[in-house]
């Protein structure tokens, strides 16, 4: 009898070990380490990932794995590891982190989906049994209700309702419906009455896409091409002649060849009939063939014409010396806007690929990934994969399946595109690195800055980190020779840096203008606005320099981070604010969709025209957003061309291109958006960039809301003057002395990198230190802030431990080699959002010099607290985290 095969499996949930499977004779030879199996996991059907053999188990109840899902592995021993290391220090599980390497949609799992039985298609005129389980003083769906019912009948009643009305809906659609109840219970009772049925649906499989397509006939069809007796100047088919649009359709093929029906839609019209009818008379074939999904498609290839500086030439030569020695070799290019940090990028690209290297190029946002498209397709034709969310499921699979073939050199796209499986990868690029958006808030709470070094470390890669105005943390390890520093300190052809003005904003008429000639040692010219008792939008020296701009059929960019129409309404009349249901927030007025939104968890609800409180009709919009500017911007400047861009005008398809594509043709005069207009576009006919208010970021409460908002300006500024007309920037805001607004006027960033240093070393900030935040989220308040403050107790203990030699302080010591005495523990408070998406959020921010010890310090308070999830109190552990708040 052949001996059992027994594999570790790692399956995509958040549980910290991993599970023995048996693989039955007809699937031994296909399982290998690094391929997806199918495998039963309780009562549902889970992919899992296969990373180890056993000989032998003494494990019971060992069940087999349902199938292998590939034919060759998609990671090996090498990533694996570094796939655990990964899981280890966010705290993740292997299987979590596994899961990155595939496109959304690729795994397989089950779902448990509920449906009406036969016996309700029967009662449907009546008033049904109430389950056993369920009070008696109730109906289940019937047409009758008991005025006192229970919380628990009604709920079944109404889940029932669902159910029926639906024809059958899935658990999760059922949770989402019904958020923060008690469902498993009522749903067990409607199944133990015999009301409803569950079924489990097998789902995630990605389709080949595949396409019609229409071609003539051959001769073996008995219809011969040459029958159709053409001459030079039209085709004559005399058979056709009454059945004018077949004729076109054979006339379209005969001199194009085989087409696809979409195509021939597109250039003829609606011809699906007369291409059935041809199909029955034998003149043409209609076949389904495999395509390729191409996200590619519209991306024009742009070819690089002009030859690298002195700067550039030097920083080239050092990235390659990188790539020839085939070791860990970080760098930072740190080089000032429109310098041509991306030139640098494409050479070093191209020099891997001579070497017969890979390369991954990293954008922070899905709209930045179309210009290096552009210029890589053009050196390297077919060769180029995106990967990002923007894509659609099937689009990413096939991406990705093109990149696991070996049939592409450079990956670009967003966070998720560095898990790409590449097999020959030799250096990752990491543009814009300083952005937050690097950092992943959800399921693996990974910063890809940050992975991607260690990723270069672990396979000796090159590693390059791009910013005009890099992290702190990135500048002070470069400054301390942990990272090579490559400069590039001037704009390509010596074009002059824009510009920067400071306009000091008021809203009362009877504050008077501030001083013009106030300078604060560094040359800032200060200009007061006031206009009536509401705050004014756009300055008048905005204002002035946009018209003229028109007048010179320039271009204007004004970067507002808030989209909407304004921050909230409020009623004049008793102060009521409409606020979310789920979160601690004031609902976002949209003017345009005519809703107040949540920009946290989507709830929105319509305008109201009176106060629900006290039923006044003085309900108005306070503060700010993208739509009210680009309103502004429309009254203002008559006949101006605006457009928007942020998540609201995003949400299509493509539609981040389409409107960049119109700012690049010249089809758009003012641009209005958040910080996706603010960084890595280059349109050579903007010459002004107005930032409405850099108080949105600066009065954040987070450490580093200076450090965003100080970036921010550098990069929205970064956008103007990129052609032959010098380029002009209006930072208008409330705290013209704040010493980030002043370092960003004179766009100094080692000076505010100085100074913003002795702050955080002060506070033992970063670098001084790392960070992790202990979040806990649950239903109920009261219990969240009981867990919290048992893991603070447990935190002070370890600590005390640690301080005075006792308990179990020394046990730790001398086991890892490690301090916990150095650790700070700040809280339990609540979070900034103390409520989102119904969960009530209570947090712990720990302090430790020691990434070691502060990881070990974590894992000690998780065995205090035994498992992550305290009852109904979940614990979500946030390493490296991109804001405390």
């Amino acid at each position: 009898m052949p001996q059992k095969i027994f594999i570790d499996v790692a399956v995509e949930l958040p549980m910290d070990k991993t599970f023995i499977y048996s693989v039955s004779d007809n699937l031994s030879n296909q399982a290998e380490v690094g391929k997806r199996v199918l495998v039963p996991f309780g009562k549902r059907v889970v992919t899992g990932f296969c990373i180890g053999f056993h000989g032998k188990s003494d494990v019971k109840g060992i069940k087999d794995i349902i199938d292998v899902l590939d034919d060759e592995p998609i990671f090996d021993e090498k990533r694996l590891k570094f796939f655990q290391w990964m899981a280890s220090y966010y705290f993740a599980s292997v299987g979590e982190t596994l899961s990155l390497i595939c496109p959304g949609g690729m795994n397989i799992k089950s779902q448990r989906h509920f449906y009406a039985t036969e016996q309700d298609m029967q009662e449907r005129s009546g008033v049904r049994p109430v389950p056993a389980s369920l009070p008696s003083n109730g109906s289940i769906g019937g047409s009758k209700q008991v005025d006192q019912g229970s919380e628990k009948t009604n709920l079944a009643d109404s889940i029932f309702d669902v159910i029926r009305n639906n024809s059958g809906i899935s658990l999760g659609s059922i949770l989402n419906k019904f958020r923060g109840k008690s469902i498993y219970s009522a749903i067990n009772g409607l199944k133990n009455a015999g009301l409803v049925r569950e079924e489990l649906k097998i789902r995630g499989k990605i389709g080949e896409k595949t396409e019609a397509f229409v071609s003539l006939a051959s001769e073996n069809s008995g219809f011969v091409i040459s029958d159709l007796k053409i001459p030079n100047s039209s085709l004559h088919i005399p058979h056709l002649h009454k059945a004018p649009l077949q004729a076109r359709v054979i006339a379209y093929l005969f001199e194009h060849g085989e087409t696809a029906l979409k195509v021939l839609r597109s250039k003829i019209g609606g011809i699906d009939s007369a291409v059935k009818k041809l199909e029955q008379k034998r003149m043409v074939f209609l076949t389904q063939r495999k395509v390729q999904r191409n996200p590619l498609k519209d991306a024009m290839p742009q070819a690089v014409l002009h030859e690298p500086t002195d700067e550039q030439e030097k920083a080239i030569s050092a990235i390659y010396q990188g790539l020839r020695d085939n070791s860990f070799t970080p760098f930072l290019l740190y080089g000032v806007t429109g310098s041509g940090k991306t030139f640098v990028y494409l050479k070093a690209m191209e020099q891997a690929i001579a070497l017969g290297k890979q390369a991954i190029f990293l954008v922070p946002e899905i709209s930045l990934t179309l210009w290096p498209v552009r210029y890589l397709t053009a050196m390297f034709p077919g060769k180029v994969a995106v990967l990002h969310s923007g894509l659609s499921d099937g689009e990413r699979y096939d991406e990705w399946r093109r990149i696991r073939d070996g049939k592409v050199d450079i990956v670009v796209g967003a966070r998720s595109a560095l898990f790409a499986p590449l097999k020959k990868l030799g250096i990752i690029i990491v543009d814009e690195e300083h952005e937050p958006s690097y950092k992943q808030e959800e399921g693996v709470r990974y910063n890809a800055k940050d992975v991607s070094l260690m990723m270069g470390k672990m396979f000796n890669l090159t590693v390059v980190l791009g910013s005009a105005t890099p992290s702190v943390e990135t500048f002070y390890n470069a400054e301390k020779g942990k990272i090579t520093p490559l400069y590039l300190t001037r704009r390509i052809e010596d074009r002059p840096m824009p510009e920067i003005e400071v306009v000091a904003m008021k809203k009362d008429r009877g504050q008077g203008p501030a001083s013009a000639s106030s300078k604060q040692g560094s040359g800032l010219p200060l200009q007061a606005v006031s206009r009536g008792q509401r705050q004014e939008i756009i300055s008048e020296k905005l204002q002035s320099l946009m018209q003229k701009n028109l007048g010179l059929s320039y271009q204007t960019i004004l970067f507002l981070n808030r989209r909407g129409f304004s921050n909230f309404l409020i009623c004049n009349d008793c102060g009521y604010t409409f606020r979310c249901l789920n979160c601690s927030v004031s609902l976002a007025m949209h003017r345009g969709a005519r809703l107040l939104k949540c920009h946290y968890c989507d709830m929105s609800m319509p305008i109201p025209d009176l106060c629900p409180e006290c039923q006044g009709r003085q309900v108005k919009p306070v503060g700010l957003g993208t739509e009210q500017v680009e309103e502004e911007v429309r009254k203002m400047m008559h006949g101006a061309r605006v457009a928007r861009m942020d998540r609201d005008t995003t949400r299509r398809k493509r539609s981040h291109q389409k409107i960049l594509d119109a700012v690049d043709k010249g089809d758009v005069d003012v641009l209005v958006g958040t910080q996706m207009v603010a960084k890595g576009h280059h349109f050579p006919n903007i010459t002004l960039v107005g930032i409405i208010s850099a108080d949105t970021s600066l009065n954040i409460p987070d450490f580093r809301s200076s450090e965003r908002t100080f970036q921010l300006i550098i990069q929205a500024a970064g956008r103007a003057g990129r052609g032959d007309i010098p380029g002009e920037v209006i930072v208008q805001t409330f705290n013209p002395d704040h010493f980030c607004l002043r370092m960003a006027a004179k766009q100094d960033y080692e000076g505010f990198f100085e100074e913003e240093l002795m702050s955080r070393q002060g506070l033992l900030y970063p670098p001084f230190s790392r960070l992790a935040i202990l979040r806990f989220e649950g239903n109920k308040e009261t219990d969240v802030e009981i867990v919290a403050q048992k893991a603070k107790r447990i935190a002070e203990n370890l600590i005390k431990a640690e301080v005075g030699g006792q308990w179990s302080g020394d046990r730790e010591k001398t086991a890892h080699g490690l301090q916990f005495a150095d650790i700070i523990a700040l809280g339990p408070v609540q979070a900034f959002l103390s409520k989102l998406k119904g969960k009530y959020r209570w947090q712990i921010l720990l302090k430790g010099k020691d990434t070691k010890s502060l990881h070990e310090f974590i894992r000690s308070i998780l065995r205090g607290l035994e498992e992550r999830k305290h009852g109904k109190v979940k614990l979500v552990i946030d390493v490296d985290p991109a804001t405390t708040i």
